[in-house]
């Protein structure tokens, strides 16, 4: 979809005389400005790609927005934009370009899988699920919107629908290649660790707890959901020891200085 300069300089050297000069399409002066209009909308849209691909959101958005300004058909410079705005944490923003960018693409499974997770980030979470739904529609092994479409179902408290997803987003991201795809498994590991605890599967939650806390040692998050586990085991020491790293980790905890209180009683 990149529109080099190059292209628009095609155009302007290979239109026919009949459409330059008998009026079909326009003057001259206008053809030139319509190219050269696209052509400063490429260079904004270069820029900001660079600001982007150097995570500086803040200074990608107003290149991209200069862009659509020159050429709202530029659907490449919309989806950027909505994802600076959603790496930004402008959900509302991201949320209105991901939409007007489906309008135009509907077909594009990115853009619905962008939607998807700036409404999950504003808890929208139907709205959500629905658009994680098309993206996996148009490409059902599309692995970012599998853990979206995941994770809302957790939020949604829908935990035996969101168990098979988060097991297979878990198991593939353990193995070699894999992890490159999924360089965020241990958070996926900890929304499937959960899972299993809500349904009541305690011993293997505390396995994956503890596979997580081995890989992240340093995130009080896996050592609270560690200590609650080993607590519905009847294991309070164990539960005790992982509260209370969790609080060295994290002072203030308000869950693990619960989970803490009921090993006391």
């Amino acid at each position: 979809m990149l529109r080099p300069w190059t292209t628009y300089l095609a155009i302007l050297v290979g239109l026919p005389l009949s459409l330059l000069f008998a009026g079909c399409s326009g003057s001259l002066a206008q053809v030139r400005g319509t190219i050269e209009k696209n052509y400063q909308a490429q260079r904004s849209y270069e820029t900001g790609l660079l600001r982007y691909k150097a995570a500086d959101y803040q200074a990608a958005i107003p290149h991209f927005s200069r862009a659509i300004e020159l050429d709202p058909t530029f659907d490449d410079a919309e989806a950027h934009l909505a994802w600076s705005y959603y790496h930004d944490g402008k959900y509302v923003e991201a949320t209105r370009h991901f939409r007007q960018a489906v309008a135009r693409q509907p077909k594009w499974e990115g853009l619905h899988n962008g939607l998807g997770w700036s409404r999950y980030r504003m808890q929208r979470y139907h709205l959500a699920l629905e658009s994680f739904r098309q993206s996996l529609a148009i490409d059902p092994k599309y692995r970012d919107a599998v853990v979206g479409y995941a994770y809302t179902l957790f939020e949604l408290g829908r935990y035996a629908e969101a168990l098979p997803h988060l097991e297979r987003m878990t198991r593939e991201g353990e193995g070699g290649a894999s992890r490159n795809a999924l360089p965020d498994v241990e958070r996926v590991r900890s929304r499937y660790a959960w899972t299993l605890f809500y349904l009541g599967d305690y011993q293997h939650a505390r396995v994956e707890f503890l596979k997580g806390v081995a890989a992240r040692s340093d995130w009080a998050g896996l050592h609270n959901g560690l200590g609650w586990t080993y607590l519905r085991l009847g294991d309070r020491t164990r539960a005790s020891d992982s509260f209370r790293r969790a609080l060295q980790i994290q002072p203030g905890f308000a869950d693990a200085q619960e989970g803490l209180a009921m090993v006391a009683r």
